[in-house]
């Protein structure tokens, strides 16, 4: 029997500008399900397949007058945070797709993504194949290669055509990001619960206590109401704000603020759809 070379996966997106809100009583009648027990745990995500939660910006000097934002690039490193979230070194938190769609991202698989699925424009097709990652924009052919990776020892190197963009070392007890030869960052495991990344002279703590989960100083992550919700939180001196609430049902996930302004994700065996 000849088994599949790639796995492929349909991820669609659909805008609608006019909708300030989802359906209030549509999230108060799901019939929620519970998430898994959070995790902490170094880990990476090389293929930028993510549905942003948090992103971070900067401003970018266009001129000597003018600066535009711009969305801080994601980090390839970061922390498995449990149920799909990953926090990277650059403070943006996601839900990474292969979770959503129960695929592996180290193994063959075909990606179409698709911003327009009414008028069937805006494809990308994302192609793993043979340890490469190319990406194409149908109809047009061009194929923009993106890494290959060699393995070796406990060392993940990521090359572009000859040159190396990147290296992970992982051991059980360290995880370290490469550039040029150069400690970047390391994330080092104080014990079962707590891990500290230092960057240069800089040191942050990340802290697994029960149902939270503590970034830094930057946000905390907790489940309430009998672990079927999750809550996203930005910590402050006196009291933290709510960011986001996240709650499931068999097939849907709805991402929300106070306000009830947010993201529907509906899945399927064949598609998820935003």
């Amino acid at each position: 029997m000849r088994h599949k070379p790639y796995v492929y996966i349909l991820f669609l997106i659909l805008g609608n500008s006019c909708a300030p809100t989802l359906d209030v009583q549509e999230i108060k009648n799901i019939g929620k399900t519970k998430f898994d027990p959070f995790v902490l745990k170094p880990d990476r995500e090389i293929n930028n397949l993510r549905l942003d939660l948090i992103r971070q910006t900067y401003d970018e000097r266009v001129n000597d007058s003018i600066s535009e934002t711009a969305d801080t690039p994601y980090h390839p490193v970061g922390f498995d945070l449990g149920n799909g979230l990953f926090y990277d070194l650059n403070d943006n938190l996601c839900l990474r797709i292969d979770y959503l769609m129960k695929f592996t991202s180290d193994k063959n698989f075909e990606l179409h993504k698709i911003n327009r699925p009414d008028k069937n424009k805006g494809k990308v097709i994302y192609r793993f194949h043979n340890d490469s990652l190319t990406v194409t924009n149908p109809p047009r052919k061009k194929v923009r290669y993106f890494y290959h990776r060699i393995a070796k020892l406990d060392t993940m190197s990521y090359m572009y055509n000859h040159r190396m963009k990147y290296a992970i070392i992982e051991t059980d007890s360290l995880m370290t990001y490469m550039i040029k030869r150069k400690n970047m960052s390391a994330i080092h495991k104080l014990d079962e619960n707590q891990y500290c990344l230092k960057i240069g002279k800089r040191k942050e703590n990340y802290q697994i206590s029960g149902n939270e989960i503590f970034l830094n100083d930057h946000y905390t992550v907790h489940l309430t109401n009998d672990d079927s919700t999750l809550v996203i939180q930005r910590k402050g001196k006196r009291k933290n704000t709510t960011l986001y609430t996240i709650e499931k049902s068999e097939g849907k996930i709805f991402i929300y603020n106070e306000k009830y302004f947010g993201t529907k994700i509906e899945i399927d065996n064949a598609a998820v759809w935003i």
